[in-house]
């Protein structure tokens, strides 16, 4: 037991240092100040829209519902986010060599695994949890001593049947990966697949959602039948039973030690093939011909080589893009219907220009596609090297930019295309377009390494950590949802008074001028942020 505490107490204090920043003089207020801040502000809108929906609940009596719908949907949400963070969680981690020196038993790796995996999802859970039990506190018609017991169960519990689900997801995939020569490439395009079957069914949610408004008494016992733990929730809080919740927490326990005693027989071996090597070709060497490259060049060849051998890296990156060519086709092919949903998300009648919604889609795609806010974390140890390096330090930040430009600009291009053979757009418009398919995901190029340098994670155990639980990460994802949604509100403004081709005019203006103000700042700010790095 103690030597299982250490081993969780080590872990826990490199891996759950999320929000670590990198800087000699932060104080400890700095250093929780951000995280602290932005997770206040996370848990109060979903207590606004909690008690948004409790208000109109409430004279139905039917309060419980809403607990029933938001244990179900965190837990759907739990699962998306664990589909794609379990395997590289779980295989290839940087420490694996150390642990298996180490007289322990390979259940007891598995177990500081998975747990590490459970506190994470923990503590994503509770940022709806929480806020949620705030809200029912206020429209509660009784509140019980079992309320609370119920609910500090529930919190604590929640997260394992979405982990083990995940889990068994991404050990499936690292299997199929692990088998192939290409295992990088299997085990993105298997869980791109994954996320987009979830997408799918999330999209035809909506007939749920409409039945669930007219079906508002039976929606407990709906949620019971699809999803156990939301319907027990509601049954506990509205007729406790000491008995179902024995039932539930011995369920979840489990499920929870079934998960690491199969993961222990299949772990090792996955784990192992994974980091083999596949060689089928016979190599012959004659003569040795070196050929020299501009640093440049070589620069972004690495930048490329290391986006592309990061799947977690390139999922969640390139998710963005992989969207925006869906959505491209069928907006082509399902034009009218795509119309109408444009029509009535904005209210208004003038969304009448496909220039307009190709803006939307482009918008989309850029800010939501944020791949430098981790380019800098990802170097490590290896940042030392790097700036030993005999090349400028631009060089190497705008190596970073072009690698990204080369990954973003093709396919964006070709969803434009795509749009652009399909529907009737004027020339003039094509070309701003074109444009701003490189001008527009440069920002958030700029953006997201300037934040890098600002927020790096240079000590992390894997690229996980850096990729989804880093400071740079959170803020420039943040940030690009902020930017997409100023972008919207103001198209909104102009459309009722410019043509799209003026509308187009402006924003190819301004964001030439963001680009160049952005540029300047790395080029000497960021520059000195850059060699002040170390580890």
């Amino acid at each position: 037991m103690k030597k299982l505490y250490s081993l969780i107490r080590a872990c826990m204090t490199s891996d759950m240092n999320i929000f670590k920043v990198n800087q000699k003089h932060a104080t400890g207020f700095k250093k929780i100040f951000i995280p602290v801040f932005l997770s206040l502000a996370f848990m109060f809108a979903i207590w606004s829209n909690a008690h948004l929906i409790f208000e109109k609940v409430a004279p139905m009596h039917l309060q419980y519902i809403v607990l029933s719908l938001f244990v179900f949907i965190t837990s759907i949400m739990t699962l998306i986010e664990g589909v794609y963070k379990s395997g590289p969680l779980l295989f290839n981690c940087k420490d694996d060599q150390l642990l298996l020196s180490l007289p322990i038993k390979r259940s007891t790796i598995v177990f500081v695994r998975v747990f590490k995996f459970y506190i994470f999802e923990l503590l994503f859970n509770s940022l709806f949890i929480i806020p949620l039990i705030a809200a029912y506190l206020r429209w509660a018609e009784s509140i019980e001593w079992t309320f609370f017991l119920t609910s500090f169960v529930m919190i604590i519990l929640l997260p394992i049947i979405p982990i083990v689900i995940s889990c068994i997801i991404g050990v499936i995939i690292s299997s199929l990966a692990s088998r192939f020569k290409f295992k990088n490439f299997i085990q993105i395009v298997s869980t791109m697949l994954v996320l987009l079957l979830v997408l799918l069914i999330s999209y035809y949610m909506d007939n749920f959602y409409e039945y669930v408004a007219k079906h508002a008494t039976s929606i407990n016992d709906m949620i019971s039948k699809i999803y156990y733990p939301a319907g027990v929730y509601a049954n506990l809080v509205t007729n406790f039973n000491i008995k179902d919740l024995l039932v539930f927490i011995a369920i979840n326990i489990g499920l929870f030690a079934l998960l690491i005693f199969v993961l222990s027989k299949v772990y090792f071996k996955i784990n192992s093939r994974l980091k083999s090597i596949a060689t089928t070709k016979k190599v012959k060497i004659s003569s040795i011909v070196i050929k020299s490259k501009p640093a440049s060049m070589s620069l972004i060849k690495k930048e490329l080589n290391m986006f592309f051998k990061i799947p977690v890296f390139i999922i969640n990156a390139g998710f963005g893009l992989v969207l925006f060519l869906i959505m491209s086709i069928y907006t082509s092919i399902k034009y009218d219907s795509v119309l109408s949903i444009y029509k009535e998300a904005f209210q208004t009648n003038t969304l009448n220009q496909t220039s307009l919604i190709i803006l939307l889609l482009l918008l989309f795609a850029s800010f939501m596609t944020s791949i430098t806010n981790s380019l800098i974390s990802l170097e490590g140890r290896n940042i030392n090297i790097l700036k030993s390096l005999p090349v400028k330090t631009k060089t190497i930040l705008m190596a970073k930019i072009y690698a990204c430009l080369i990954i973003t600009t093709p396919i964006l291009l070709l969803g434009d295309i795509i749009l652009f053979v399909r529907l009737k757009i004027k020339l003039i418009e094509m070309i701003l377009l074109l444009l701003l398919s490189v001008l527009v995901p440069l920002v958030s190029h700029f953006i997201g390494l300037i934040i890098n340098l600002k927020f790096p994670k240079l000590d992390a155990e894997n690229s996980t950590e850096v990729v989804k639980q880093s400071t740079s990460s959170f803020i420039s994802v943040m940030l690009g949802m902020l930017l997409l949604l100023g972008n919207i509100m103001l198209i909104i403004k102009m459309i009722k008074v410019l043509s799209i081709s003026l509308i187009l005019l402006i924003l190819t203006g301004a964001y030439i001028i963001i680009d160049l103000c952005l540029y300047l700042y790395l080029s000497y700010k960021s520059v000195e942020d850059f060699n002040s790095l170390s580890v």
